[in-house]
């Protein structure tokens, strides 16, 4: 049997060029071949056309925190034969052997939905600890997923979100992950360097926030109207 294709999908939108190029040498630097696909959601980087990758751009932003161009890289790598896809947001990066951790998972498991840790780090890029909020009963953070090909229809379930529910996209997918009654297998080794943005991860772990960090935005309120709308509420 042919080793599984892999691909990372990236999307993006004003993220520094630095910030974005650390993502992407990160996928260079896998011990794992995968192919990288960054999709500019409405603001392409001209010099990104120069990389070691494929680059789309979409023609203007949709505000959806990379819903749609997430979705547009992933039935990318599907089209291209991808068995593997994989998701790494801009402002983060991999450790260089995340995906030989999620094929491996997957050939020894047969699982269709792989999943890591990650290590939190300031937005200077030190890092803080691995993730104690982690739990792949519960939660487990869009930058470590992998979806093997049984599970590409999964994909599809953020274009049913409706606009409020963006703000927590992450959350509502992962529950219908679960809800899926797909097969499932985790590995605890925290292999995503995620750099934490909002403070509320600051003060979970009793950290000073940083210069830069902003405030969490109001989910307690997305959360209620999801369960307002007749929806199974969000763990």
């Amino acid at each position: 049997m042919a080793p599984p294709r892999v691909a990372v999908v990236t999307p993006y939108f004003t993220e520094s060029l630095e910030m974005l190029r650390l993502a992407h040498d990160s996928v260079l630097a896998q011990t794992y071949p995968c192919r990288h696909i960054l999709v500019a959601d409405g603001r392409p980087k001209p010099e990104v056309e120069g990389w070691d990758a494929d680059h789309i751009a979409l023609s203007c932003s949709h505000g959806d925190y990379g819903s749609t161009p997430g979705l547009v890289g992933a039935a990318a790598a599907a089209f291209q034969g991808c068995d593997l896809i994989a998701f790494l947001d801009s402002d983060n990066w991999y450790r260089e052997d995340h995906v030989q951790t999620v094929v491996e998972l997957h050939q020894r498991t047969g699982a269709a939905f792989i999943s890591t840790n990650r290590m939190l780090c300031r937005l200077d890029g030190s890092v803080m600890a691995p993730c104690p909020t982690t739990d792949p009963e519960r939660f487990v953070d869009t930058n470590c997923w992998a979806f093997a090909r049984e599970a590409f229809p999964l994909l599809t379930y953020g274009m049913t979100l409706p606009d409020y529910a963006q703000i927590i996209n992450d959350r509502c997918f992962y529950q219908h992950v679960l809800a899926s009654g797909v097969a499932r297998a985790h590995s605890p080794e925290a292999t995503v360097f995620y750099r934490c943005g909002k403070d509320g991860i600051y003060r979970l772990l009793g950290e000073p926030v940083p210069p830069g960090v902003v405030p969490a935005p109001d989910y307690a309120a997305a959360f209620a109207r999801w369960a307002a709308e007749g929806r199974a509420p969000l763990i």
